[in-house]
């Protein structure tokens, strides 16, 4: 139970206790059979600084609510700015983190792909190396010079002449 609710419960509890004496005052009044102005003055003396205090006190119980509310606002109040600016603190430094990670993986792209270059080329000429290295090829230039007539001597024939003309 808060301090506020606390103080509106004795309030009211304080109230209440005062309202049934000023009730009983009251009804003394209404059945006294009042004799002089002098004896009215003495009865209703009471019941007025009664109702005074009442008055004055639920006053103060009032103030005193009201101040205690102004201060639990303000207490709200500067919770909810500092939970604000926790949280914009939070989503900035969240915002930082994702454009590092978004700047990392762009960075491990370009390495993925430099890396698969440059394995491609490295194991082309490791292989060929290799092939040059191991098993070098042989130039051979072996020409049958009949064999060679033999293949000419059909595209160089005159050719027949027509007859006709």
């Amino acid at each position: 139970m808060s301090k506020t609710e606390t103080m509106k419960r004795l309030a009211a509890a304080s109230n209440t206790a005062r309202l049934t004496e000023l009730g009983q005052g009251i009804e003394t009044l209404r059945t006294a059979k009042i004799a002089s102005a002098d004896q009215l003055a003495s009865m209703l003396e009471p019941l007025a600084q009664a109702m005074a205090a009442l008055t004055d006190e639920t006053r103060e119980t009032m103030a005193a609510i009201a101040q205690q509310g102004r201060e639990q606002g303000d207490q709200l109040k500067t919770q909810m700015e500092t939970a604000s600016s926790a949280w914009s603190k939070a989503s900035s430094e969240a915002q930082h983190v994702a454009q590092n990670l978004d700047a990392a993986a762009r960075q491990a792209e370009g390495r993925q792909y430099t890396l698969a270059v440059t394995t491609g080329l490295m194991t082309a000429l490791l292989v060929s190396a290799f092939w040059l290295w191991l098993a070098p090829p042989t130039v051979q230039n072996h020409l049958d010079a009949k064999a060679v007539a033999d293949l000419l001597r059909p595209e160089i024939a005159p050719a027949k002449p027509s007859r006709g003309k």
